[in-house]
């Protein structure tokens, strides 16, 4: 109970908003024009493969992410109005391409990168998630009353999403939405925090006793409401990227974290090990971004070691089932990697650009308070 207390409270630092739930399409497409002038200033750069930007730290929210190999995606306010606006890397241009009066909490990009969901918020009691076009206009949305929420999102379909909501008093309702078909559907799981582990089934994760033993995998078939063990157990995290599955478990005598990739139909698979990272009470899940439907990128400390721990670098790899490319050692940090990997931005706010070949580290955004 307190580990799910605490994974509860982790949430609630990052996310704000939801639950009873409104699904509707616009009458028209939302074509928004670019009305309201946003100054920015490229800072004259000192590498010319690595651009850089000073901006108003008032007037920036937050980086969303990659929209293609060159264009970036961030959230920005000003003047009461809450934007998303791309920036092109080789042309330094901005584009706004959606405006609205009503907070944006946070943004997603779909890993086919035709789609960004956005979570908004008026009140603390109340949100909406916008499924947001590309060109700029809203397809559906869906509405929500409660006070978190948890989101994940099918990685090739993005019709596909499952929420869990959650309550002032830490009770929660899980639901599946089906975007092509608009029907919202309520089910019943043991713990919120699911993810798609293909079109027909949901990974489910079973707690031991003790957050240091990772957990049972079990999937949920959504067609039939059934729960099934698969016999996997010491489960950290289990992740769809489009056209295999990203298993992590761990081996707690060996203070290793055990990876294996294996498509779908499970004809293909890789394993390798990496020392895990632990903050006292449980393990670390390290810090990965997908850039393919079979690829992804990949940050692993050099030792095993305490979170805390923060003079180590960590190792960053790109993978796949053809197999495992060290690139160099980086800093821990969050990551967001274009669909090329060749290019990374690292930070809390995306403020550092990592080139990954050779691998290269700078600062890249600078904010003028």
């Amino acid at each position: 109970m307190l580990k799910k207390i605490v994974l509860l409270l982790f949430f609630t630092v990052f996310l704000h908003a939801c639950s009873e739930m409104k699904a509707s399409i616009p009458e028209k497409e939302q074509v928004v024009e670019d009305k309201i002038t946003f100054e920015n200033e490229v800072v004259e750069k000192t590498n010319q493969d690595i651009p850089s930007m000073l901006l108003n730290n008032n007037d920036f929210h937050s980086v969303i992410g990659w929209m293609s190999n060159e264009e970036i995606a961030f959230i920005f306010v000003e003047k009461g109005q809450w934007l998303v606006k791309t920036y092109t890397v080789p042309t330094n241009t901005w584009k706004t391409i959606y405006t609205t009066t009503t907070p944006i909490i946070q943004g997603t990009i779909h890993p086919l990168k035709e789609m960004i969901l956005l979570h908004t918020s008026k009140d603390s009691s109340s949100a909406e998630i916008q499924f947001l076009h590309k060109n700029g206009f809203v397809t559906q949305s869906l509405s929500f009353e409660s006070s978190e929420i948890y989101m994940d999102w099918h990685p090739t379909n993005p019709n596909l999403v499952v929420f869990s909501t959650f309550y002032e008093d830490w009770t929660y309702s899980t639901f599946v939405y089906d975007g092509e078909t608009q029907a919202l559907s309520s089910i019943d799981i043991e713990n919120p925090f699911v993810k798609w582990y293909d079109e027909d089934h949901l990974s489910v994760y079973r707690w031991a006793e003790s957050g240091l033993d990772g957990s049972e995998l079990f999937l949920y078939s959504i067609k039939d409401k059934t729960l099934k063990a698969t016999g996997e157990d010491k489960v950290l995290d289990v992740t769809n990227i489009g056209e295999a599955i990203v298993y992590v478990q761990i081996n707690e005598e060996e203070k290793q974290l055990e990876y294996r990739l294996e498509s779908l139909n499970g004809s293909n698979k890789l394993e390798w090990t990496a020392p895990a990272v632990s903050n006292y009470s449980e393990w670390v899940i390290p810090t990965m971004s997908i850039v393919s439907s079979d690829e992804f990128m990949l940050l692993n400390a050099t030792e095993s070691r305490n979170q805390d721990d923060t003079s180590q670098k960590s190792i960053l790899s790109k993978i796949s089932l053809d197999g495992q490319v060290i690139l160099g050692e980086v800093g821990e940090q969050p990551i967001s990697c274009s669909p090329n990997g060749e290019t990374c931005l690292g930070g809390y706010s995306k403020e550092n650009w990592i080139n990954t070949n050779p691998l290269k580290v700078e600062k890249w955004i600078y904010f003028n308070k």
